[in-house]
């Protein structure tokens, strides 16, 4: 059985009508395909743990389609059941997790491909907690971002102008005049982080990001040294810095030479406590929520995922 999860708003409707493309080719119509659409914020989450628990003996994989967002609720809804392989299509806005793990986007043939004869790779997706409760661990496959960028990525989300930058394939520029807009106001906080039991940095800073692969805000080249690959995350700490600086810092992003300015400080590592005397914006695969501490992990088991 495949079970098909596809979140209809995805992309500004970008999803929907791929599946469409999906439902209509004879692939889809000759294999038992059960298709459930999501309704809203979490839903995608909710409908993985549900089928999982009652299908996990006849699932031979979730096919997601939808963007970082749907694919990351259905990762932590397969949580007690990492042995269902995933296959993603991306069909969203930024499409970042695709980019890192060089999933091709061509839905109607990576659908066929899945069904007929999978590629696949295996991950170490990351894991995240505010509280110190096992129960409050979540995982996430892109990268945490903690100040500065969650501010401009929340901004992003809520911009009127992100659905005519997505229409017409720019959809990084929704962060750029973010990152105008945010600018202004926005000053380093207190942040101290620790990797590996060593603490590397204790005093005011711009932003701190923890990356499983290179990509983030539709593109930019956050982590550059990152790697799905791999099993240690790269954390990339941005110092305080004047202002006019940061313009130059998120134009050279893109390319990923960022890391050659003095104040962009560069580690690897599996285990990361980040800590704030006060709140500070988060964001997590894109969604955003505040937080004064945040302890980030490898997970214990690889997650599969077809393409």
């Amino acid at each position: 059985m495949y079970i098909v999860i596809v979140n209809p708003i995805a992309g500004y409707g970008r999803a929907l009508k791929r599946f469409h493309k999906i439902q209509r080719d004879i692939s889809f119509k000759n294999n038992h395909c059960r298709t459930f659409f999501t309704k809203y914020k979490g839903h995608a989450e909710e409908i993985a743990a549900q089928i999982a628990e009652i299908y996990k003996e006849q699932i031979t994989t979730v096919i997601v389609i939808g963007g970082d967002g749907t694919f990351h609720e259905v990762m932590n809804g397969l949580n007690a059941h990492p042995q269902i392989p995933m296959a993603f299509i991306p069909a969203g806005s930024g499409n970042d997790f695709a980019r890192g793990a060089g999933i091709p986007n061509n839905p109607l043939n990576s659908f066929k491909r899945v069904i007929r004869a999978p590629r696949k790779f295996t991950f170490l997706p990351g894991t995240y907690q505010f509280k110190p409760s096992p129960r409050n661990r979540k995982f996430f496959m892109n990268s945490i971002g903690l100040g500065f960028d969650a501010a401009v990525a929340n901004k992003a989300e809520h911009s009127l102008l992100k659905r005519f930058f997505n229409r017409i394939r720019i959809g990084s520029l929704s962060y750029v005049t973010a990152l105008l807009a945010i600018l202004p106001k926005y000053g380093a906080l207190p942040i101290m982080v620790q990797v590996d039991g060593n603490v590397v940095h204790r005093t005011r800073a711009l932003m701190v990001t923890v990356a499983n692969h290179p990509y983030y805000g539709g593109g930019m080249k956050i982590a550059p040294q990152a790697s799905l690959k791999e099993e240690f995350y790269s954390i990339i700490i941005i110092e305080e810095i004047a202002k006019w600086k940061i313009l130059l810092l998120f134009i050279t992003v893109f390319f990923g030479k960022h890391t050659s300015l003095r104040e962009v400080k560069e580690y690897k590592g599996k285990s990361i406590i980040i800590e704030s005397a006060e709140k500070i914006p988060v964001q997590i695969d894109g969604e955003t929520t505040t937080t004064r501490r945040c302890r980030i992990e490898k997970a214990a088991q690889r997650r599969t995922v077809y393409y």
